[in-house]
């Protein structure tokens, strides 16, 4: 019985630690204007200054929403802004 219940308890231990390094991506809304959507879609890094620099890239002169990407390869979280506009 012991052994039944520490194979059982292993497991489940292992189902759960192979599920918290799964690899995923993740968007969180993070601002919204009046402006239309558009179809130009830039991405910038993470600093005080990612929203310009996201904006610039895509030739986006009027900034309609502002989302933050989360990526987690398994190992690494990476983290940039998204910006959509026209």
């Amino acid at each position: 019985m012991k052994k039944l219940v520490l194979l059982l308890a292993l497991i489940i231990a292992m189902v759960f630690a192979g599920c918290s390094s799964a690899p995923y991506t993740q968007y969180e809304p993070q601002a919204a204007t009046d402006n239309p959507v558009g179809t130009k879609v830039g991405e910038g890094p993470m600093t005080p200054t990612g929203i310009q620099e996201a904006a610039q890239k895509a030739g986006i002169t009027k900034i309609a929403t502002v989302d933050i990407k989360t990526v987690f390869d398994g190992k690494v979280y990476t983290r940039v802004y998204i910006v959509s506009g026209e």
